[in-house]
Parts: structure tokens; sequence; C-alpha cells
């Protein structure tokens, strides 16, 4: 098919979703786009899917496939393999056959190319989509939407508008009976645009006009007869407010899953779809292995706001919907029982008794999850994110599947076929990235240098790339670039320098015009590129490739130390892309951070300029000022520690603020008490306040019964507690305690647990027992307080003694 499109008859979008299909013999791919004026459905017709073999393979793999009838056309390529044998494409005229390629080269030992890659997504690869498009075709009269077939599709730099949103979440028992549906779609603004909680009556023992007599219902709560009719009304909102998304919290693995199992036991179906098909859930279990469960609606996204946020890089203690919008938006969920163990208790008190409470709950819980999207730009990171990888909008996870759409196409037109996975029996780890020793200890005044996108940095410096390092070889060495383990490479410009050329420039472009959600896409994509490399699951993974990066990194951040030492400068810490400078005893000055930063970039480029002939992409950034910094020791030895420290930054306006990193401050491990008692402790101490009455008063308090509410733990039960025989961590005592006593299982794989540590040992919440404050004085207040106080009040540890003597 011709990929030439006339401009003066062209249309243009953006990819809502995709799929593919075959139908009268042919294969089809289907695109919803979203356009400026509405929602359209491409069909695409009569692509041929296609996958690689050797040449030397082609007549036995051809001879089988007409035996068997299958009607397989071979093709030699000019392109070769990374072992450099000739290649031929394997075209087949529809999918059915096309997924029978594989058995078939099997049965005869025949290693086939990038069969994996589905055959839509190769379509729009190989014509650089990238979520945008232009298009032409033949539009089909007498739909409710507009569909064009015979489509001609190529890539376009269309500005997609804001996507919309439905947020929706479920109430409902153990079981999985659903109590209600909430449905909640924000404007712009806080102001609702749309809301309604689809209640079913069908399960409570009395009735609503009992239970609501004498009280104002609100306008949002919508009655329905039964756990059916709920379902159907499900299904009319969605289709009457038509939105581009479908998002909730833990949307998919729960909401979506039981609304799916409703459905089936009722004999519903979830016409959902924007040409009126039904709803179509996956589940992600497949033996003895776990995938992502999927869901898929035509023409609409469906989305889990934790896969989300942690694809866009997001950190939190905790993922739950309460504490996102705690942190994001200072809002949280209805509080319903002071007894978190019993929520679901009271959850099924108030459906039975008090639904307009119950409703109000739902519908606070969708509204957080809009409120979180629209806030955090979500819908927008996500176009982002497609519009520079050609990624869908609901893919999880996908660092591998974007470095491929981004360079194979590129790949093809320099001749050459991807590799297959390395077999994991031949898969060697490369080093990580590189950690200084550190000098332990209360240091006056730090600054903090880091190298921006350190390892793209390094991949376009030294043109780090899977086809210059299969090229290198065949050239002579004075065009070689080395690299390490053996790894060199050509110093012809690369693909992926190109790539991350073209990345850099856009995110400069973005920051300079303050686009944060555009800059922060870019910067996750640029860094994912090195773990992509670097992991067995990439099929261009080479040792030589990622040592290559990560080894050139120690190079770097050594080098850079060794200059800074020569300034009169120490060095006291230096992590993958940083090094922590320390000033005490040196003619420098925090002021002198900006000339220090820019001497060390000029010193870079006259250094690769005059050693390797090479221009230095390596950029230096002066990050800020530690004063005081604190390195604590590895517990139990004079050892400084690592990813582990504590600093006081000022602002321009002189406010102060204590940064942690891998301190029991910002982990989720350690209890409430000790969070903030190592936060009172370290402000203190930078404060050069003694600290010995404060940890006498905290142990008091502690001992008094004072501090209860904040010694407990929480902690997720990562497998099935029956698998826990060689060792029993706490948290999993507790749940199996828990569960015996109460005679059902409350708590199994998956379940977050919170618990204490009682006088009898770990006791889950559910339960009320004396508590065992010597365990909390001696295995959290302790070691915080000794870590800092011994470089600077080893005197307040005597605090300590009337535990310590215990010991």
């Amino acid at each position: 098919m011709s990929n030439h499109i006339d401009p003066e008859s062209e249309n243009t979008g953006f990819i809502l979703s995709r799929s593919q299909y075959d139908r009268g013999g042919l294969c089809c791919f289907d695109f919803w786009i979203q356009t400026q004026s509405g929602v359209s459905l491409l069909t695409v017709t009569g692509e041929k899917p296609v996958c690689f073999i050797r040449q030397t393979d082609v007549d036995s793999v051809v001879t089988l496939a007409h035996n068997q009838a299958l009607p397989i056309t071979s093709k030699p390529l000019d392109l070769k393999s990374f072992d450099s044998e000739p290649m031929a494409a394997l075209y087949a005229p529809n999918l059915a056959t096309y997924y029978k390629i594989k058995p078939l080269c099997e049965s005869l030992s025949v290693e086939i190319f990038e069969e994996d890659i589905r055959p839509v997504d190769r379509y729009l690869m190989e014509r650089f989509v990238k979520g945008s498009v232009k298009f032409v075709g033949q539009q089909v009269q007498g739909r409710r939407y507009n569909h064009f077939q015979n489509v001609k599709l190529t890539a376009s730099d269309y500005t997609p508008r804001p996507m919309s949103l439905l947020s929706i979440d479920i109430e409902c028992n153990e079981k999985g009976d659903l109590f209600s549906i909430g449905l909640y779609q924000g404007a712009q603004s806080s102001a609702a645009k749309f809301a309604v909680v689809l209640y079913n009556t069908g399960g409570m023992l009395k009735s609503v006009e009992t239970l609501t007599k004498d009280k104002e219902v609100p306008e949002f709560i919508e009655w329905c007869s039964d756990e059916k009719s709920l379902l159907k009304r499900f299904c009319e909102w969605v289709n009457f407010i038509d939105p581009d998304c479908l998002v909730g919290w833990n949307f998919i693995s729960f909401d979506v899953r039981l609304i799916d199992r409703a459905a089936q036991r009722n004999n519903v179906k979830l016409r959902i779809g924007r040409d009126g098909s039904a709803l179509r859930f996956s589940d992600g279990k497949s033996g003895h292995q776990r995938y992502p469960d999927r869901a898929s609606v035509a023409g609409r996204v469906v989305l889990d706001g934790i896969d989300v946020m942690k694809n866009a890089t997001y950190h939190f203690a905790s993922f739950s919907l309460n504490n996102v919008a705690k942190e994001i938006l200072s809002d949280q969920k209805i509080t319903l029982t002071d007894d978190p163990s019993d929520k679901l208790g009271e959850i099924k008190r108030l459906y039975q008794q008090e639904p307009i409470k119950l409703a109000e709950y739902n519908l606070q819980d969708c509204k957080l999850v809009a409120d979180i999207f629209r806030q955090e730009q979500l819908l927008l990171y996500l176009q982002t994110r497609s519009r520079l990888t050609g990624l869908e909008l609901d893919k999880v996870g996908g660092s591998v599947a974007a470095f491929q759409n981004l360079y194979m196409p590129g790949m093809h037109r320099k001749g050459w076929i991807a590799p297959n996975l390395v077999k994991l029996e031949d898969y060697l780890h490369s080093p990580g990235g590189y950690v200084m020793e550190s000098v332990p200890g209360i240091h006056p005044q730090v600054l903090v240098f880091d190298f921006k996108s350190l390892y793209p940095s390094i991949i376009r410096t030294f043109n780090i790339d899977p086809v210059t390092l299969i090229e290198a070889p065949n050239i002579p060495a004075e065009q070689r670039i080395p690299g390490f383990r053996g790894g060199e490479f050509s110093r012809e410009k690369s693909l992926l320098s190109d790539i991350l050329d073209e990345l850099w420039l856009a995110r400069e472009k973005a920051k300079s015009e303050g686009n944060k959600v555009f800059s922060n896409a870019i910067k996750i994509i640029m860094n994912s590129f090195y773990g992509v490399l670097g992991s067995a699951g990439c099929r261009f993974y080479d040792t030589k490739l990622a040592s290559s990066i990560t080894m050139r990194g120690h190079w770097v951040l050594n080098q850079t130390k060794e200059w800074l030492e020569r300034q009169g400068l120490k060095v006291i810490y230096g992590d993958t892309d940083s090094v922590f400078v320390s000033l005490a005893e040196s003619r420098y000055s925090e002021s002198d951070a900006p000339e220090l930063e820019s001497r060390l970039n000029n010193w870079w480029q006259v250094k690769l300029s005059e050693e390797m002939n090479l221009h230095s992409r390596l950029e230096l950034e002066y990050e800020n000022c530690y004063q005081p910094f604190f390195m604590p020791t590895i517990r139990g030895s004079e050892t400084g520690s690592k990813k582990r420290y504590a600093g006081q930054v000022i602002d321009a306006d002189g406010n102060k603020k204590i940064v942690f990193k891998g301190l029991e401050s910002v982990r989720s491990d350690w209890t409430p008490l000790a969070k903030q008692f190592q936060q009172e402790l370290y402000e203190r101490v930078f404060k050069n306040c003694t600290c010995h009455d404060y940890i006498v008063e905290i142990l008091t308090q502690l001992r008094s019964g004072q501090h209860d509410s904040l010694l407990h733990y929480r902690k997720r039960i990562r497998n099935d507690l029956k698998s826990y025989t060689k060792t029993t961590p706490p948290q999993i005592r507790a749940a199996k305690g828990a569960n015996r006593l109460l005679g059902f299982n409350k708590y199994g794989r998956g379940d977050l647990i919170e618990y204490y540590i009682s006088t009898k040992g770990p006791q889950s919440i559910d339960f009320v027992d004396l508590y065992d404050y010597e365990h909390y004085v001696e295995k959290q207040l302790f070691p915080i307080a000794e870590s800092i106080l011994s470089h600077c009040e080893p005197s307040a540890l005597l605090a300590f003694d009337d535990q310590l003597s215990l010991l």
C-alpha cells in the first residue's frame, strides 16, 4: 500500500486505542482517534503481518508451509542479522496464518526474528507514527460515529485536545456483590460537571423510603432495583457521558474485575464501547505466570491511577488513595469508622442502614481520583508519552516497547534485523551505578553537583548504540571509540545518539517554556534507555553495551573527584551521577559553586577533545548547598554508609528544611514515632541544641502510653502466608495470628497489615494488648539517636541507660 497522502484531503487526529483482527481472510487494524470534530474509527485492511528468518532457512520453511496449505510467502531482503547473516521476510495474509508461523519454524528448529512485534504496532512503528496521525479513507455512512475504511495513515504533528475522563468506583461486600457504582466527571475547575451514584437496593433488608424518611436525599443518588438494573444503568450513563478515558484506583484489577463478574452472573453485556461493543476484561493469571490484568473498551482508554502514577515516577510511602490524596490534594477519603480493621463491616452496615452516607463515601472516592488526574495532568502526561514514543495510552510500564518503537524503524533502514532476547543462561550482569566510599560525620558545608542525565549524556558522547557496537569490528581502529568489557563503537553518528539529541533539545525547549509535563515525560524516557539496554528483557541487551555506559559513569565520577581535589576541595561522597564536596578547610564558599560548575564543564570539553577526539555532552550542574550535612556510619562499623544521609538546605528567604535520604524518616518500614523522633532530633543537632532532656521526655512519654498511636508498623504481605516456613517475619506472624483469632482469613497475599509489637510478640491492630515499649526503645529510638549523637553529643545517649542495662 502506498503511504502517500494528499495534503489537501487529509484529516488529522490522535490515537486513543488500537486493535487487530481478521475479517474476510484479511488482516484488519482498527484505530479509534480523537479529532477536532469528535471521535472517529479508522479501519486499515489488507496489511500483511511480517516476521523474519535467515535466507538459508527459507526453502525448508516455505516447503513445509505449502505442505500444510499455509499461504505464507517469502522475500529476500537487503537486511542482515546482528550476526551479519542475510535475512528474508515471511508474509502472511492474515493473523490466523501469521500465528502459525512460529510453531512451524520451531518444528524445523528455525530461528524466527521480530515475530513478537504485534502487527498493528509494527504498522504504526514503521510509519514513525507516535500518537498523532493524518489519514485519508472512505467514510462509511449511517453510523453513530465517523467511520473510515480503506484508510491510508501516516505520521502527523497534530496536537491533541485534552481528553475527557470519567472516574468510577464501586462498593461491594467480600463476595463481590455490588452495593453501588459511583461515576464522577470533574470540570476543569473543582466544580462537578457530572456526578451520580447508582445504588443497588435489591439486597437491602429495609426499603429506601424507610431508611431515608425525613432525610434529604442528594440528587446524585439513583436507586436501582437490583444488581442487573444497576449494571444496565451503568452502561447507559457511560454511553451518555461518552468519555475518552475510564479511570479509577486499583481500577482494572478490582473495580473492572468485579463489574465484569457481576455482568456475567447477571447475563448483562457491558456495551460501553463507542461502537456499542462490550467491555473486554483479560485476567492476567496464566498458569504460574502473572501478567497485568487488561481491560479494553472500543474507543475509550481504561486507566488505573496507581499504574499511571508509578509510570510517571511518583513515589509515596503508600499508594493508597487516602495517602496519595492527602499528599497531593490535601484532601482525603470520608472516614467511616475509627477502627480501620472493620472497614468492610462498616461498609456492609452502611449499605443496610445508612445508604446516603455510603453513597457519599462512594462519590468522594470517585472525586479524589478525578482531582488527582486533573491536578497532576496525568492524561496530558500519557498523551505526551505517546507523542514522544508511540506507546499506547494504557500501556503499563513500556520502557522496552518505547525503545523499540523509536529505535527499530531506523535500524531497519540501516540494514539490520533486531536480535532475539538473550537466553537467561547467557545473561551477564553489568556493573551498576558507581557509589563512592563516604566520609562519615557532620560537615558544616557541602556542595552537591549533579551530572544532568548522566547516562544519556554518556550514550551521546561516546556513541554507545547496538548498531555501532556490531559495526565497529569491521572498521579501522582510528574510527572506533573504546568502551568497556571489549566493547567498541563506530564514530559514525548513531541512531540512538540522534534519538537522544532530538529528545534533549525538546526537553530544553519544554523547560524554557515552563512545560513541566513535557519536560518530565522526556526525562523519564531518556533515563529509561540505560535500564532497557541493561535488561535481559530487551532484545538489544549486550553486556558490552550496558557496561560501557555504567563503567564509563564510574570513570567520569572518579575523574571529576580527582579534578575537584586538585582544586583543594574534599569529595566526601559520590553516587551514580552526583558528587558531594566539603568546603571545610578550603578557600571556597557557597558563592563559588557556579564558577566551579563552569570550570569543570570546560575541563571535560578540553579533556575529551584532546584525549579522545570527542565532543563532550557531559553537563555538570550545581544542585544545592547543605549546611550542615550528616553522613552516618554503617551500624556497628566505623565505615561511612551509602545512599543514607541528611542535610539542611536554606532557601533564598532564609527558610530552613532538612532533607532526608534513605534514613528512617523517609522509609515506610519505620514507625511514625521513629520518624517524628528523628526529625526533631536532627533539627536540634543542626541548631546546636542539646538533646539529652528531649530524649528523656520522649522515653517517659513512650513508656506511659502517650505515643501508642504512633507505634504501628505497616507492611504489605508479598506472598501466600503458607509459603513462610523457614522464616516468619513479624508482619506474617501478626497476620497468621489475626486470621486464627478472627476465625477467617482477613489477611493474605497482597494485603496491607497494620501491626504493633506487644509483650507477646507481633499483634495485628485488630486486637488490643500490652505494647512492648522496650522493643521500640531498643529497635527504633536508640539506633536513630546513636547514629548522629555519637558524632556530636555522645553524653545524650546516657538517657538510654535504663534500657541499655537490660540488653
